[in-house]
């Protein structure tokens, strides 16, 4: 039932941020939240959002630069 293939995490459940250990959560279409396009390392909402405002504004896995993600709602644990 849960699959990954390649850096596609979707359908993947309860993903965990590899900086806090909070639940990644899901946007509004299903998708787990991705914040790096380049190697998909798991990293949850908040962390992203300090990352690129207030640390290296890069990846910690892969150092790919961040990209704003404009209109992007975020579901913690599907109770929002």
């Amino acid at each position: 039932m849960e699959e990954t293939v390649g850096k596609s995490l979707k359908n993947v459940g309860s993903q965990v941020c590899q900086i806090c250990g909070d639940n990644i959560g899901v946007t509004d279409s299903g998708d787990v939240f991705v914040a790096c396009d380049v190697c998909a390392f798991p990293v949850c909402r908040p962390c992203y959002e300090y990352e690129r405002k207030d640390g290296n504004q890069s990846c910690p896995q892969c150092k790919t630069r961040y990209k704003q993600q404009k209109g992007l709602n975020l579901h913690q644990n599907g109770m929002y």
